[in-house]
């Protein structure tokens, strides 16, 4: 069984138009959907076959909403109920454009984190892998990652996150991170350009407590740093939308982890879910079909 954690989920809101142009009026098609990083990961994963738990923070009429779409997909909710509303957050997809729009997320008061530092520390020992996933809402220490790394020592925690979060993040030595090359690059302070180099930056990442490191170039591929590195290569696609890739591909390594697959079975999955929610219009969603037929044309090579 596996655990995501979403700390600051979203009603993510999509509309799609034509020609995007500032100070007009669009009839725009929409779609709504359980956002956050990790209920990305939570659908992907209930799409693969694999039993999850979700847990976080939900608060108001969206949380509910959320809470609803969790009954719907049979994820089984174990978030904490807040007393500020949970976020929205708005993509505007053009033509040949996206523009996004983010809210900061909701409060959070010391008796609501108690609440779910309790849940987590009670419950972590029940799960073979835990993802942790996204941005940190209001009022919530930047280390939050690292503790929950700490208090799960004894599990397989993947966790995806960015910036400060993910810099302290790092100190729990949680078993995977995934950064892209941006991210890499901001964590480290420096650019890099070869796949040596790449591979040089992620074993810094491990002297500083990291125990993996899977590194997305985008179409590029990815490179993964372990006990051993290895370069990834992708088939070329057609991208409908990339957002949630990343998820997605963070859920096809929990899925070939919990099955305990080899490792270059993992990273297959792994990468054959992140391509097939790019070919997809929607975020956080793949096409069983096209994960097992991309699977087959994935490289995995020995650096």
């Amino acid at each position: 069984m596996i655990l995501t954690v979403t700390l600051n989920p979203a009603v993510d809101i999509r509309y799609e138009i034509g020609e995007f142009k500032l100070n007009s009026i669009f009839r725009a098609k929409s779609n709504k959907t359980a956002g956050g990083k990790g209920l990305n990961v939570s659908r992907v994963l209930q799409t693969l076959g694999k039993n999850v738990v979700a847990t976080g923070f939900l608060g108001g009429n969206n949380g509910q909403w959320i809470a609803e779409e969790l009954k719907k997909l049979e994820i089984k909710n174990e978030f904490i109920k807040i007393n500020s509303e949970t976020r929205s957050c708005i993509a505007i997809l053009g033509e040949n454009s996206q523009t996004e729009i983010l809210e900061p997320g909701s409060e959070i008061d010391e008796e609501e984190l108690k609440k779910f530092i309790d849940f987590f520390k009670k419950n972590c020992e029940k799960f073979e892998v835990i993802c942790l996933s996204g941005s940190l809402p209001k009022n919530i220490q930047t280390d939050i990652y690292k503790e929950l790394s700490v208090i799960a020592r004894k599990k397989k925690v993947l966790l995806d996150t960015s910036g400060i979060s993910l810099k302290a993040g790092i100190e729990g030595k949680p078993f995977l991170i995934k950064p892209n090359k941006d991210e890499l690059e901001a964590l480290l302070g420096y650019r890099v350009k070869t796949v040596e180099e790449i591979v040089e930056a992620g074993k810094k990442l491990k002297s500083m407590g990291a125990r993996n490191i899977l590194i997305s170039l985008g179409g590029e591929g990815a490179v993964y740093v372990g006990d051993e590195s290895y370069k990834i290569t992708i088939p070329k696609v057609q991208i409908k939308n990339p957002v949630g890739s990343g998820d997605s591909s963070i859920a096809g390594f929990a899925y070939g982890l919990s099955s305990g697959l080899p490792l270059e079975e993992i990273l297959k999955y792994s990468m054959a879910c992140g391509i097939s929610n790019a070919m997809k219009v929607e975020t956080g969603y793949v096409d069983l079909e096209v994960v097992q037929e991309l699977f087959s044309k994935i490289i995995i090579e020995k650096i």
